[in-house]
């Protein structure tokens, strides 16, 4: 999954290129992410969401045809891609609002080091371009292993050169594709030996089980740490 940024200030037009960005993508057949930073809450006074926080619950999820989970805290943006990043099939993550990310965005007023274009103002004819740098020079969730894979001598490096057109046809090869492990809800650093050796491990023990009638297409292994209170 490769993660692309949209910047700028309030109401700069943020929204509408995030949408123009998603359909460009979907019409490609692209599956798409969409994650959006806000200053305020996501909850509404009065219904019954908020009754339940109200009363106490420290997470509450609401289930139905759509389903959403809100905590009393605020995940950094590591936390929530190594959520989405579970998800099977995503291709694309693009993120509205997050400033201080360090993937390749796109700015609709203010950029800075990781900015692929300023675009100000936003015109639908250059939907085409900015949907061929998004496949050309975004990149995934960077581990910070600086495993030199991709050719180069570290993670920002690699990074860097990707968002300023340098490495157009080189991806991050330590991406989490066989395994993911969160610890307090942070993806830790893998290397792809790592990953195929859990991987196997896990699978090795899961196919000991009685799973005949099961088909089997990802493995989900939480282990609860019990901490003397």
């Amino acid at each position: 999954m490769k993660i692309v940024g949209v910047t700028g200030t309030k109401d700069s037009g943020k929204t509408v290129l995030v949408e123009k960005l998603v359909e460009g993508l979907a019409g490609e057949g692209y599956r798409t992410a969409t994650l959006k930073h806000s200053h305020v809450g996501f909850d509404f006074p009065g219904r019954d969401t908020d009754r339940h926080r109200k009363a106490g619950a420290e997470i509450v999820v609401g289930a139905g045809r759509e389903t959403f989970f809100l905590l009393e805290r605020e995940l950094d943006l590591e936390e929530i891609v190594a959520v989405i990043d579970v998800l099977d099939g995503v291709d694309f993550l693009i993120v509205e609002g997050f400033k201080s990310m360090e993937y390749a965005n796109f700015s609709t007023s203010t950029p800075n080091e990781f900015t692929l274009k300023v675009v100000d103002p936003f015109k639908l004819e250059d939907v085409d371009e900015l949907i061929d740098l998004i496949k050309r020079r975004s990149y995934g969730l960077l581990q910070g292993l600086d495993c030199g894979k991709c050719g180069f001598k570290s993670c920002s490096e690699f990074a860097a050169s990707k968002v300023r057109g340098y490495a157009d046809e080189v991806d991050c090869r330590s991406q989490p594709e066989k395994a993911l492990l969160r610890i307090n809800g942070r993806p830790v650093p893998m290397n792809p030996f790592v990953q195929e050796f859990i991987s196997k491990t896990v699978l090795g023990m899961v196919d000991a089980l009685d799973t005949e009638n099961l088909k089997i297409e990802k493995v989900d292994l939480i282990i609860k740490v019990q901490r003397n209170r």
